[in-house]
């Protein structure tokens, strides 16, 4: 049996997912800002901010999956307890290991998030995925 990680864990990944938010938008206020950066090469600077938003937003979903997938099955055993619901799915959720199961999910979503957006990010920067204007 899966000893469960402190509460912090998750909470330490959600306020790294909100940083990495806050990045994102900090990232769209310099806009073209950063143009000079890149030697005013505009097709470069569309080319690497998609890319960066693609890596950091999946970065940012990624980072957030345990706390959401935790959170989201203890709302509901709470309101499952409360209205005492009856059926498999409830019977599943309301088992004791339904935490440590939620928690492994939890982390298994970030992981498949994570490889997904490095995928994507490398997909746009190619141009295949989010081709330019042209």
């Amino acid at each position: 049996m899966m000893d469960p990680l402190p509460s912090s864990t998750e909470g330490r990944l959600l306020l790294a997912a909100f940083v990495v938010l806050l990045t994102l938008i900090s990232l769209s206020v310099l806009g073209e800002r950063t143009l000079p950066l890149f030697g005013d090469n505009r097709d470069l600077v569309g080319r690497v901010y998609k890319t960066l938003f693609v890596g950091l937003g999946s970065g940012m979903f990624s980072l957030a999956a345990p706390a959401l997938v935790i959170g989201l099955i203890g709302r509901l055993r709470i309101l499952f307890t409360r209205i005492e619901v009856k059926g498999a799915i409830a019977d599943a959720i309301l088992r004791d290991r339904a935490l440590d199961q939620a928690q492994t999910a939890g982390f298994v979503l970030m992981a498949l998030f994570a490889i997904a957006g490095i995928i994507a990010a490398a997909l746009v920067w190619t141009g295949e995925l989010w081709p330019g204007e042209r």
